[in-house]
């Protein structure tokens, strides 16, 4: 079996130079034509971009507070967790000496 050929491409089209979208858009939109008319091209963004030439995220302004949130919950669960382990660490060493107590041992604790 060979490999098919693919077709020629048509003269005096390169297919490696930046599109308008790639330049203009910064990749993440497509060039337009603007809706009222004109010579000038616009973008349309692609989803989860905004902006004359789709530089900004959508969700680029909940980046800082998400993380701040996400770290204080992890940083909230590692102080739990340590309290408990704590409070359990205290309510054995209470049964052992009740244990000695109770059964007459004599150990230091």
């Amino acid at each position: 079996m060979s490999n098919p050929v693919p077709p020629p491409l048509p003269r005096g089209i390169d297919y490696d130079l930046p599109t308008c979208g790639d330049t203009l858009c910064n990749s993440q939109g497509t060039c337009a034509r603007p809706h009222g008319g004109g010579t000038d091209f616009v973008c349309d963004c692609k989803l989860g971009y905004q902006g004359e030439h789709c530089e900004d995220t959508v969700n680029g302004a909940l980046n800082i507070p998400l993380t701040l949130s996400v770290l204080a919950v992890i940083f909230g669960l590692l102080i739990f967790a340590f309290i408990f382990a704590k409070l359990r660490q205290r309510q054995k060493k209470r049964q052992r000496r009740h244990l000695a107590e109770k059964h007459g041992y004599n150990i230091a604790l």
